[in-house]
């Protein structure tokens, strides 16, 4: 699935070796221990990071740019020397197949969901006209109405262009002529493969792999490459935009060459390293990401701004207004270790301990070096203590430790947030931060001038839980809603107006209601247990939410009826016989159709067509040669698409009327 099950054991298992770090103590140390009564070093660079207090209240990040090469450099070793961030990643895991990286393209993989209420139609793919001269068509099911993202499926209304997943025998774009709907004809290929943008001004904008390319489509009978462009970097994101295509490529950096990057490699922009953006502490700095501004019909990059975040950025949600990037900003092993030691932890060490402690503390070492010398002052600690006294202590320290875990959890996993504006030129705009870790761009929604985001808090050894934070324009939390879904993790999150549906699951399935309508003041109204999970959620309207997960290894569909919020129910559910569904691993290949009430589910052995006004009611499964992956409409024929070929559907008659080898 397109989710990363993160084992409840692991974090028990990263107790443990803190616990032993902390009471066994190293042999190693002992070149350091013995002098830390000495002149204190040199303090880093202003453009390094700075060493923090463990506390529960997450601080604003400053940003900053680099003053020098030098300045980026020292910022990267001082990062990363031994650093070890109590936060873990929970997006979805590497995948090695066609089809994974072609998500990886869009670096939005996952399931989960977002808007406003009024942009139902736009982003449900049903983008029908009431005109009667305009014909009727599905868009790309989207997070933001305004904001068409990259998939293998795009069309006009009048030609249909479809990347297929082979994994066998090549790859290509097929392109199909649909001026007839019932009866659709191959017109020509593209010999590549890849996601795409179409713009109005008939221009493909195809993403393979290391390359982007422009196709001239105004003759789709013939497709003529316009332009070309290298990619770097990894491509985070992209979108179309009011004309414009936004990308967002992410460059890994060390220390030996930090700069310059060049995110599109000798076919755009390089970035010096004093144009890059960075929080003033961070640990485990690795990638620069780059937004950029490009022209989709020359390929020309007419404006970007870069970010120093980490690896373990786990979610980039773009608005109409900007793009939020997050990175990992939980405090560091060390920092954790000397904080609880010379506060909690003093109650049971001697005070020669904890001034050699508290001297360490004032040291600038690297963070391998910190946590060698806590080994070692623990060791000789242990060393002046007989057997009872020492094993008496351990138990005490370690259950005091278990108690400070719980007690400052949300310290342990923090993210960072910085904006970039999309204003007339892109700018880094603000900085912020919050407990905990989002699970991808779903897990964030912009609304009446505020930032939502949902969170897991992981931290080791404690029970997980989730919150859901609000920020203002700059990105200070003005209000929350935490402890949900205990021992549990978030699965998938709706935001519809005022009303935020967050799905928690570890074993079980809560649907949380939270009314965001009061920005300092959101209120979890009610909750919903049931079996198995939904990592997809999409609205129906009349305060209906459509959940596609699984439950014992099978795909899921429910309805949940949220009308009486502080009381929602399951309206209808059904298990498919089914063991995948593209939706699964995004939410472009979902689709919903207004105009017949229906919406159709693709399977790993043709795709399903379900009507959902008076709950859930099977109209037909459409056969296809193995997995369905996308389908769209145009007037009354659905097409749904296959591994190799094009199976079309009368809507009308619900009879399947041609099928078209590709």
């Amino acid at each position: 699935m397109g989710t990363n099950h993160l084992s409840m054991g692991f974090d028990r298992q990263v107790l443990a070796v803190a616990l032993v770090a902390l009471l066994v103590g190293s042999s190693v140390g002992f070149a350091f221990a013995g002098e830390l009564g000495g002149t204190r070093p040199a303090a880093a660079d202003t453009n390094g990071p700075e060493n923090r207090q463990l506390s529960n209240d997450t601080a604003q990040p400053t940003i900053e740019q680099f003053d020098s090469e030098a300045a980026f450099a020292d910022y990267l070793r001082a990062s990363n020397e031994g650093s070890r961030s109590f936060g873990f990643g929970m997006g979805r895991p590497a995948v090695a197949t066609d089809e994974a990286e072609d998500d990886a393209a869009d670096g939005d993989a996952g399931n989960g969901n977002g808007n406003d209420a009024s942009d139902d139609a736009a982003r449900s793919g049903d983008s029908s006209s009431t005109s009667a001269d305009e014909r009727r068509y599905a868009e790309t099911n989207v997070q933001e109405a305004m904001l068409d993202e990259p998939d293998i499926l795009k069309t006009d209304g009048q030609t249909v262009y479809y990347g297929d997943r082979r994994f066998r025998g090549g790859s290509a774009t097929h392109v199909i002529d649909a001026s007839t709907p019932n009866d659709p004809t191959a017109l020509s290929e593209i010999p590549r493969s890849g996601e795409m943008l179409l713009t109005d001004d008939d221009v493909l904008v195809q993403f393979d792999r290391n390359r982007l390319r422009g196709y001239d489509v105004s003759s789709p009978e013939d497709p003529d490459e316009a332009w070309s462009t290298g990619l770097e970097g990894h491509l985070e994101t992209a979108r179309l935009y009011d004309g414009d295509v936004y990308l967002v490529v992410a460059d890994r950096v060390s220390p030996a060459e930090p700069c310059p990057v060049e995110p599109l490699g000798d076919d755009g922009p390089a970035v010096d390293c004093t144009d890059v953006h960075y929080p003033s502490d961070q640990n485990g700095a690795n990638t620069v990401y780059t937004t950029l501004r490009l022209d989709p019909s020359s390929g020309e990059v007419t404006d970007s701004v870069s970010f120093l975040g980490s690896s373990y950025t786990t979610a980039t949600y773009v608005s109409e207004n900007g793009v939020y990037l997050t990175y990992v900003d939980s405090p560091s092993h060390a920092d954790v270790r000397l904080e609880f030691l010379l506060t909690t932890g003093e109650a049971y060490l001697d005070d020669r301990t904890l001034e050699r402690l508290e001297r360490l503390r004032g040291y600038d070492l690297s963070e391998r070096a910190t946590m060698t010398e806590v080994e070692a002052i623990l060791a000789d600690w242990r060393v002046g203590l007989d057997d009872d006294e020492r094993r008496t202590k351990e138990r005490e320290l370690r259950d005091a430790w278990e108690e400070y875990v719980e007690e400052n959890k949300r310290a342990f996993d923090r993210t960072g947030i910085v904006t970039v504006g999309f204003d007339d030129s892109l700018s880094v705009d603000a900085g912020g931060a919050v407990p905990g870790t989002p699970l991808n761009q779903w897990s964030m929604d912009e609304h009446d001038g505020h930032l939502r985001i949902a969170t897991t808090i992981n931290a080791p050894g404690a029970e997980w839980e989730n919150d859901l934070y609000v920020l203002d324009s700059d990105l200070e939390v003005t209000g929350s809603v935490t402890g949900m879904g205990v021992d549990e993790r978030v699965y998938s999150v709706r935001y519809e107006g005022d009303k935020a549906y967050v799905v928690t699951f570890r074993q079980i399935d809560p649907f949380h209601v939270i009314d965001v309508s009061d920005h300092e003041n959101p209120v979890l109204e009610g909750e919903l247990k049931l079996p198995g999970y939904s990592d997809y959620l999409h609205p129906l309207g009349e305060e209906r939410i459509l959940g596609i997960g699984q439950e014992d290894g099978k795909v899921k569909a429910v309805i949940f009826d949220a009308s009486d919020p502080e009381n929602p129910v399951i309206q209808d559910d059904e298990i498919l016989e089914d063991r995948w569904s593209a939706v699964s691993e995004s939410h472009n290949a979902f689709l919903l159709d207004e105009r017949h009430g229906v919406f159709f589910l693709p399977g790993s052995e043709g795709g399903h067509v379900y009507a959902y006004e008076d709950g859930l009611e099977r109209v037909m499964t459409v056969d296809t040669d193995g997995p369905a992956f996308r389908a769209t409409y145009i007037d009354d024929s659905l097409y749904v698409f296959g591994e190799d070929e094009l199976v079309v559907v009368d809507q009308t008659t619900w009879e399947e009327v041609k099928r078209l080898d590709l």
